[in-house]
């Protein structure tokens, strides 16, 4: 199996903030405005009643037999921010 692209982002921010605890008494400190992070995934079907995709990083691991596959690139521009970050509004929910 690959690895979920989930797990390859939550994997992406503890090393974030790791390097920021090394950096904390360091002269020179860097803030992180965004994050652009490319990657190539697999976008595999579960075939059956449930209809799932999941999204893998690519590589030799995956196995996509009995399953409906296709390779994509996929890119992605992070903010950082901390703390809870606040749910979005719909239009519907928006005041007119």
């Amino acid at each position: 199996m690959g690895i979920r692209v989930s797990d390859a982002i939550e994997n992406l921010r503890e090393e974030l903030k790791l390097a920021q605890e090394k950096g904390k008494n360091q002269d020179l400190q860097f803030n992180v405005v965004s994050i652009e992070v490319e990657l190539e995934v697999i976008a595999e079907e579960e075939i059956g009643a449930s209809g799932k995709v999941n999204w893998w990083i690519f590589g030799g691991a995956v196995d996509t037999k009995g399953k409906e596959a296709s390779k994509h690139k996929l890119k992605l521009v992070l903010q950082g921010q901390h703390g809870p970050i606040p749910v979005a509004q719909t239009l519907s929910e928006r005041p007119e």
